[in-house]
């Protein structure tokens, strides 16, 4: 009864002065933009080609312009920063693993493994001290979550015409995640959290032509449209308030009480993605690209009780971008013709489904390809910076590197006969 009494008194004499990574605490947390590094490099939401003149690695439809199978991966490293504290956060992961086999220039298929969102986000308040019933309390709250939802993913594409192909792309989505609450007094942690699994399905139709072609202008223009095919469903298992005594961030045998409840909730509809992107580029002299994109997202599901940390969710997204791409050649001599150059800059608007609030984030990209041994072997280097901010006190920084490897071989290709 005392611990009980002392914690409701601190919960209602603590302010929050300063917190970071919270846009991902909205929620299902902000959904990624783009997974691959060529894509990062250039702003960009993988529509329009960044990977190798007339291929995106994640546009499906322009998988058979590759001229190898490849085995790709991409890693990220993510640091906040909070615009009015100097307090920084640092988060990092795979963004993207890819296996794509191009089939005689006309078809391909490959598949994928990626996480769809950002769930990862750690803020806490000022640390302060209360007199309660004669003894001096030195107390403060922390807020954590992470996981998300993961995304295994086949595709597969085939032509139109000579200049226009189409790709379909089936995902599968699982995973799971937790979000807690603690109250910290006197170093002793007291936990309160909820683990979350998900479980569902969308798919994918991609689109690419080329529109116009002469000997020194291209215009392609590439569109797709993502619609669920099952929403997202999983259970929400919600735990009572315990003693962390080992400061493990788990419940176990060491901890106060000896036992603990568990709530189990079934729970339908919590995520159902649909969304219409479409991008124009225009390749001139010299492997010289200039592109631009729009991107429509919205989240239909509609389930008002799964919150999280806080009691509001994304419920849609609009993007424009544009950006400036050269492309290397691999046939040349000097190894800095060779390289691939990219930069873009974005503007994403995240508009919250309950109180109507919008996210606005602003970027800029850069990044560079380097292509390397017989089978176009690339490694792809990337760098984003830029803010996100609801209003004028809650202002996030944010910068962002991601290094890629795409390793290519021979597959599915004509082969000559023997003399």
């Amino acid at each position: 009864m005392f611990v009980r009494k002392l914690l409701l008194s601190i919960i209602f004499s603590i302010n929050y002065s300063y917190s970071q990574s919270v846009f991902n605490s909205y929620g299902l947390g902000l959904n990624h933009t783009s997974y691959h590094t060529s894509v990062y490099g250039a702003g960009s939401i993988g529509l329009v080609p960044t990977f190798h003149p007339g291929v995106s690695m994640e546009n499906v439809a322009t998988w058979p312009g590759l001229n190898y199978t490849f085995i790709s991966g991409s890693y990220s490293n993510q640091l906040y920063g909070n615009e009015r504290s100097d307090i920084s956060n640092q988060a990092g992961g795979f963004r993207i693993i890819q296996f794509i086999i191009p089939i005689r220039d006309r078809y391909s298929f490959g598949l994928s493994l990626k996480p769809l969102n950002n769930h990862n986000s750690f803020f806490t308040t000022d640390t302060s001290t209360i007199d309660f019933e004669g003894n001096n309390y030195i107390t403060n709250k922390e807020f954590r979550s992470g996981g998300g939802i993961m995304s295994g993913s086949f595709g597969f594409s085939f032509p139109i015409n000579k200049n226009m192909g189409l790709g379909f792309t089936y995902n599968y989505l699982f995973g799971s995640s937790r979000d807690e609450q603690s109250m910290v007094i006197n170093n002793t942690y007291y936990r309160l959290f909820n683990i979350r699994t998900y479980q569902g399905s969308t798919y994918k139709v991609d689109f690419g032509g080329k529109l116009f072609s002469n000997p020194k202008l291209s215009i392609l223009a590439f569109a797709s449209i993502e619609l669920t095919d099952k929403p997202v469903y999983g259970k929400l298992y919600q735990f009572d308030l315990f003693e962390d005594i080992n400061n493990n961030y788990s419940f176990d045998s060491n901890d106060y009480p000896g036992e603990v409840g568990v709530d189990t909730i079934g729970v339908n509809n919590i995520y159902a993605p649909n969304s219409f992107s479409l991008g124009f580029n225009m390749s001139l002299v010299n492997n010289l690209n200039i592109f631009s994109e729009l991107q429509l997202w919205n989240d239909e599901a509609n389930n008002i009780n799964y919150a999280s940390i806080y009691k509001d969710q994304v419920g849609s997204k609009n993007h424009i971008g544009l950006g400036l791409i050269r492309f290397g050649d691999q046939m040349e001599r000097d190894w800095q013709d060779r390289i691939t150059f990219r930069s873009g800059v974005y503007k994403d608007i995240f508009k919250l489904r309950y109180s109507g609030k919008s996210i606005i984030e602003n970027g800029l990209s850069i990044g560079f390809g380097f292509k390397f041994a017989a089978t176009g072997n690339q490694i792809d280097f990337s760098f984003r910076s830029g803010s996100r901010y609801l209003d004028d006190m809650n202002k996030e920084l944010f910068r962002e590197f991601t290094v890629g490897i795409s390793v290519g071989d021979v597959w599915f290709l004509r082969r000559r006969a023997k003399q």
